[in-house]
This record gives structure tokens, sequence and C-alpha cells, in this order.
């Protein structure tokens, strides 16, 4: 039975430039390519949800304009539903512009737009849908991602957190009905001072992190290195698989929803991170963040490749 998963963040249409030197004050450089590409880490979750065969559905502000057009269209020829985005009459779709120079550095500029005004009104409206889990991320306003787990909690629903970007002023320790908090390597020192580089350096950042959110499972994603799994008394070090290696700009969120989805479908946290590692493998291989995201058949096939079995 699918499961359906309720995914509040942030939606934005991006402008992807390639360049190769960003031009000083007064000059004009000639780029490679551009393009527009949907944004946002929480529709990046939706779509993923969806393609891996759960029941996504994503609540965000639009702007009432042309991109708040052509990103519900995107959404909904992916499969999610889109009821609960909220187009704003006031203010345009938020925008960024990411300008990717040579040698893989990257620059953001980004115009919240819609994005600003969403609020509990927002929230609310969208758990009319009853979902059976709660997926966020840290992009929104502090005091809406804490409203959001206290609705869950009224709700008896699980809430899964993806904890990025990083967020110096959100009180961890008021959000409620954690079933699992997965912050990538970056995040971990950014929360605990402590980089997980080793299994026993992962252990004290889960310890630490324990002491700062209430988290049935704390999931530390860790790159080629798999993933780090504690549960406030044991751990499991869950293996990364061997893949080539061409863009990680959404291995952590195909990496996440993917734990979500199978965790959801089992309530096997070992098994949906080995899951979790199958579907982030897939995403690194390939270009692009949305065009990197694997179907449930395409990660279901992978595991039969690496003689992998899946419950």
């Amino acid at each position: 039975m699918r499961k359906r998963i309720l995914t509040v963040g942030r939606a934005d249409m991006n402008m992807v430039m390639n360049i190769g030197t960003l031009p000083s004050s007064g000059q004009v450089t000639e780029g490679n390519n551009y393009a527009y590409v949907p944004g946002g880490r929480g529709s990046v979750a939706a779509v993923a949800f969806a393609k891996l065969s759960a029941d996504s559905v994503f609540c965000a502000r639009l702007g009432d304009d042309e991109n708040g057009l052509r990103l519900i269209k995107y959404y909904n020829d992916s499969g999610v539903d889109t009821r609960f985005i909220t187009r704003d009459t006031e203010l345009p779709t938020g925008f960024s512009a990411v300008i990717n120079e040579a040698g893989d550095t990257t620059r953001t500029i980004t115009y919240p737009g819609a994005n600003k005004r969403f609020g509990r009104e927002d929230l609310e409206n969208a758990f009319v849908c009853y979902p059976d889990a709660l997926f966020l991320q840290f992009e929104l306003p502090d005091r809406e991602i804490v409203a959001a787990t206290r609705l869950a909690k009224r709700q008896d629903i699980p809430v899964f957190i993806d904890a990025g970007p990083n967020k110096m002023t959100l009180p961890l320790e008021y959000l409620e009905n954690v079933e699992v908090f997965s912050p990538n390597e970056e995040e971990v020192y950014h929360y605990t001072g402590i980089y997980p580089g080793d299994p026993e350096r992962c252990l004290k950042a889960c310890m630490a992190l324990a002491t700062k959110v209430n988290a049935k499972y704390i999931v530390l994603k860790l790159g080629r290195k798999g993933a780090f799994v504690y549960d406030g008394k044991y751990y499991n070090v869950v293996p990364a698989y061997d893949t080539t290696f061409i863009d990680g700009s959404a291995a952590g969120d195909v990496f996440t929803a993917a734990l979500v989805v199978e965790y959801m479908r089992h309530g096997d946290m070992k098994a949906a991170c080995e899951f979790a590692n199958l579907a982030g493998a897939i995403a690194v291989s390939r270009e692009g963040s949305y065009a990197s995201v694997p179907t449930r058949d395409e990660v279901e096939k992978f595991a039969d490749r690496l003689g992998v079995n899946l419950i």
C-alpha cells in the first residue's frame, strides 16, 4: 500500500548558467549555456517521493505568474499532488540564479518571493490530506518548521527531517514527533563541532545531536562512506555502493527521500538505509538535480545487478 508523504518546503524557479569565469565589474563574459529548472530542496524531495512510488503531496507557495504555472505543470507531470500549493497574487514565484564556473565553483543569488509569505494557514490546509508522514527541510522560517512538527504530533504523524541548510537560529529541541533527523557531514559539524570522519566520531556526533533534538533515529549522510544510523543505544554503519560519480547535487535529497519511502513501507531502518544508498548511488551517476532522481523500478534493478536483497 502506497504511503502518503507530505513535503512542506520551498519552491523556486532556477536559472542555471554555466560559464568559464565570472566577469569583473564592467566586463562581459560569454557563457556556455543556461537553462530554467525547478528549484528548492522541498520540490526535489516531493518529485523523488513520487518517482519512488509514494503518494507525494507538496505544500509550498508560488506566485501567480508564468514561473508558477511552469512549476505546477512540472510537478503534476511528475506525479506530485499539487492541491496544497498556494498561488500568491502579490509576490512572484521564488527565483534563484545559479552560476556554475569552471573548477566547480558555484555562486547563487536567490529571491525568496512568495516563499516569504508561507505561513500557518498553508500548513493547516495541507494536513487535510491526512498524510502518513511529514517530510521537512530547513529552508522555511523557523516558526513554520516548528509549527509543522506540532501539527504532525497532534495527528500522531511521524516527522522526517533532512537537516539542511544549516540553521543557527532554529531551536532543535522544539521539534516534535521526529522519527528521523538526518544531517550530512557539514551539517553534523555545524550542529555539534564534530566532523564525522570515522565511526568513533560519528557516534560522538550522534550522542551530541541527541542532546539537542529528540529523534527516534539519527541518520548521518556520509557521501561515499555511506550512512551511520544511531537509535540512542546502538549504531550501524551502512556502506555506500560503488558507482561512477558525475554530479552529487541531489544525492542527499534522493537518499533521504528513498529512506523515508522504504522505512514507511516496512519499518526496518538498516534496510531503508541500504535502499537509500542504492538510490543515492544512481543519483550521483547522473547529471542534474531532477534528472538524477531514480524511479523505484530503477533502484530495484540496480539492486538485482549488485546482488543486493531488498525486503
